[in-house]
């Protein structure tokens, strides 16, 4: 848990990220809780600041705030804008449920290049961007927390509980198993794309604004 004073949110970036730096053993693989206080944080803010401590190997897990516009920005996104209640009781099952989605995922904090090419066997939460030209392979679920310009691919195989979470689609072109996915233009302009496959053919949804995980 750390309070940031209250400034504006670039010094309040710059003092956290310089923190964790001088004391990087101590914060890497760390989740931080976050308290800004009453400063305001946009939701494009918020995103480049989860993508420079992915960059440190620490991941923002809730922010807390009293300005209604940092709140709503963090929502956005799905961060937590409050602390869990330490006397409600969770059960075992519940634990186990919420991380089971997580630990099977590689995590890549960065964006790729121009005309990489990635191929990842396994699941991939890509914390950043894949440019127009270049391309991302994936033999199994996808979760990109950036947008797609370029081209992105996923061997689905058998196992209809794959699945491919997009943050933005942009102008980038989806291939599940071969088949290029068609996704219609409004659905273009919406955040948080859910694609999946299952005896029917495919199926795209639209989650609340930001929730990915």
């Amino acid at each position: 848990m750390i309070a940031l004073p209250l400034v504006p949110w670039y010094q309040q970036r710059d003092l956290l990220v310089g923190r964790i730096q001088t004391q990087e053993r101590f914060f890497k693989g760390g989740r931080l809780a976050l308290d800004v206080g009453s400063t305001d944080w946009s939701e494009d803010q918020l995103l480049k600041l989860m993508k420079s401590l992915a960059d440190e190997g620490v991941c923002l897990w809730t922010i807390l705030s009293t300005s209604e516009t940092t709140r709503q920005a963090a929502q956005y996104h799905g961060f937590p804008t409050s602390l869990p209640d330490p006397n409600k009781k969770t059960s075992k099952t519940e634990v186990t449920a919420a991380l089971s989605g997580l630990v099977s995922f590689d995590c890549l904090p960065r964006s790729l290049a121009e005309d990489e090419e990635l191929m990842h066997n396994g699941n991939l939460l890509l914390i950043g961007d894949v440019p127009e030209n270049a391309r991302l392979g994936v033999a199994g679920s996808l979760v990109l927390w950036g947008t797609l310009h370029g081209l992105a691919s996923m061997n689905m195989g058998t196992d209809l509980g794959r699945y491919v979470r997009l943050l933005r689609l942009g102008k980038g072109r989806l291939v599940l198993d071969g088949e290029e996915v068609e996704v219609p233009l409004k659905m273009r302009k919406r955040n948080g794309l859910v694609i999946s496959r299952d005896e029917n053919g495919i199926n795209i949804i639209s989650l609340k604004p930001g929730r990915l995980l």
